[in-house]
């Protein structure tokens, strides 16, 4: 069972509950599971609906009319009016509690959950959470989530691994991500974006071909693990390589030769990791890279050779 609060307002949808609430769809979740609480559907979402000064008269009737209850085949969605938001444990089991209350009045004839079951569960675990330490807790599952995310992308990657699908798509684009601490937007711009439409203008030439996707996405991080759990595929069109740069915090202070080395470096790391669990021609992706490092390396250093007059 997946629960998960979501928060609408003018312009935007996304995000949860504030810290140390966040995890408190998978909090209801474990709990659940625990008192062997069955639902017909696999995910819950809660919806908190604010409305804005911006909104038109539109978004203001249909916020004046909810709650709404939305059931699909493996979901259900509950939009909630919201006119501040959550403070204290108090103010989000106010949320849960009307949140649930209305998918109990929705239950259905030959739904398998108890409703009185349900309410004393909701109840006993408001009295637990009441001496818990929310902090600790809210870092405990953020530790716990974020593990679980990384060995979901390492059994990802051992699955591509394991298969041996033809190579039949050509590559389409090539992009280049990073998730560092403390770092700018365009950290490592102008040379990722440069550097990834050469190699790919290339890459196409030679007829690089994929198995069942073609975008190829690196993601740079501090360490394996941190670019693995930045590296979601929530699509089968596209696919992440994983870099690593650890010394990354001095970077800017490069000379830019060096900043182009160390940026096409990565792009090779994260080519060479895809190519390795999808077992791509790695024999076009050389020559593509060699092309364009030479290119690229080969005129700079005869300019930096080249004596002043």
């Amino acid at each position: 069972m997946w629960i998960h609060f979501s928060k609408s307002s003018y312009g935007s949808y996304g995000g949860g509950l504030n810290e140390p609430f966040c995890y408190f769809g998978r909090v209801l979740s474990d709990k659940f599971q625990t008192e062997n609480i069955e639902f017909p559907y696999g995910e819950i979402e809660i919806c908190l609906t604010f409305l804005s000064p911006k909104d038109d008269q539109k978004r203001i009737d249909w916020f004046n009319k909810l709650p709404h209850y939305y059931r699909g085949k493996t979901m259900v969605r509950v939009a909630l009016p919201m006119v501040e938001e959550e403070k204290n444990l108090t103010d989000v089991f106010q949320i849960i509690y009307k949140a649930f209350d209305i998918i109990i009045a929705k239950k259905k004839k030959d739904d398998i959950f108890d409703t009185e079951k349900l309410k004393s569960t909701l109840i006993q675990l408001e009295k637990e959470l009441q001496s818990t330490d929310l902090w600790e807790l809210n870092s405990r599952y953020e530790n716990l989530l974020r593990q679980e995310a990384i060995e979901k992308r390492r059994q990802e990657r051992i699955i591509r691994k394991q298969s041996n699908d033809e190579k039949k798509k050509l590559i389409y684009d090539l992009r280049f991500y990073y998730s560092l601490p403390n770092t700018e937007k365009l950290y490592f711009s102008p040379y990722d974006n440069r550097f990834c439409d050469r190699i790919l203008e290339k890459l196409r030439e030679k007829k690089f071909r994929l198995p069942n996707y073609t975008h190829l996405y690196i993601e740079v991080s501090d360490t394996f693990e941190n670019a693995l759990y930045h590296a979601a595929r929530a699509e089968n069109w596209f696919v992440y390589g994983i870099a690593v740069l650890e010394n990354y915090a001095g970077y800017p202070k490069k000379e830019e030769i060096e900043k182009q080395r160390i940026v096409f470096d990565l792009i090779k790391q994260g080519l060479y990791d895809i190519a390795k669990i999808d077992k791509l021609d790695t024999k076009i992706l050389n020559e593509a890279l060699d092309e364009v490092e030479q290119k690229l390396f080969n005129r700079k250093q005869r300019k930096t050779e080249m004596p002043s007059r």
